[in-house]
């Protein structure tokens, strides 16, 4: 499954405030979410981060999370697509964390759009 994420182990990705080594769990951790996140995008629905980590069994805490939805959104970013962090919320306001910075609103609508639009990957040949 990691072969469909376009992040190469041991390349850095810098943020304006951090920097992130892509390790192989990474890879894999990204590739698991980014299938997860697309059904979910498809159905216009939103997911916790409690309930990612707990259906992926990802290697970090709920809110641990922000470096692998970093990594996501850097994956997201160079297929020219709108970013999937967008639809991963806390349980208790039903938005995305601190991290994520601002218009969130404004993101979820376009990933709706664009994957309610978006031809299926397992049906694209390559």
């Amino acid at each position: 499954m990691s072969a469909d994420v376009l992040l190469e182990v041991g390349e850095t990705i810098e943020t304006e405030r951090r920097r992130f080594h892509v390790r192989p769990v990474d890879r894999e951790s990204v590739a698991a979410m980014r299938a997860l996140l697309i059904d979910e995008a498809r159905a216009g629905a939103t997911i916790t981060y409690g309930e990612l980590v707990r259906t992926l069994h990802l290697p970090c805490p709920p809110k641990g999370l922000g470096r692998l939805l970093v990594l996501l959104s850097e994956d997201c970013a160079r297929r020219g697509e709108p970013t999937l962090a967008a639809i991963v919320v806390t349980q208790t306001t039903g938005e995305v964390g601190d991290g994520y910075g601002v218009g969130a609103r404004d993101d979820r609508a376009e990933l709706y759009d664009y994957w309610s639009r978006a031809v299926p990957e397992s049906t694209v040949t390559h």
